[in-house]
């Protein structure tokens, strides 16, 4: 994962409607549409270009944003970053990506995984692969 943005969960579980799912799910895929909405992210984020889901094609390689729990007791935070996946399938406005990015063992995603996404979360299209 690249660029990282570090968040303390101590103190503030409530101020921010992410965290909830930090702390359930231990990630929460970035939203262009949730940063929109004042108060849901801790940070302002850059505006991101975002991709037509419909140019999108299977074997596209595609970047979203993630943070994940890290720590435990007191220590809990969200530790973010970005990821690439390969676009395995395409349903309406739904894309299912396999990740590319190796993610430490301890991260409840990992390198082959299959994730659901909605447009709104990819930020980038990066390249084509050959299938």
């Amino acid at each position: 994962m690249k660029k990282k943005n570090v968040f303390k969960l101590v103190g503030h579980r409530d101020n921010f409607p992410f965290f909830k799912e930090i702390l359930e799910m231990g990630y929460h895929v970035f939203s262009m549409e949730n940063a929109k909405l004042p108060g849901f992210y801790p940070n302002t984020f850059p505006d991101y270009p975002g991709v037509d889901y419909r140019q999108l094609r299977v074997g596209d390689v595609i970047t979203i944003r993630v943070f994940f729990r890290i720590g435990a007791g007191r220590d809990v935070r969200a530790d973010g970053g970005y990821m690439d996946l390969e676009v395995e399938h395409i349903e309406g406005e739904t894309v299912f990506g396999v990740i590319q990015t190796r993610l430490p063992d301890e991260f409840p995603l990992q390198k082959g995984d299959s994730l659901e996404l909605y447009p709104d979360e990819i930020l980038y299209k990066t390249q084509r692969t050959e299938h």
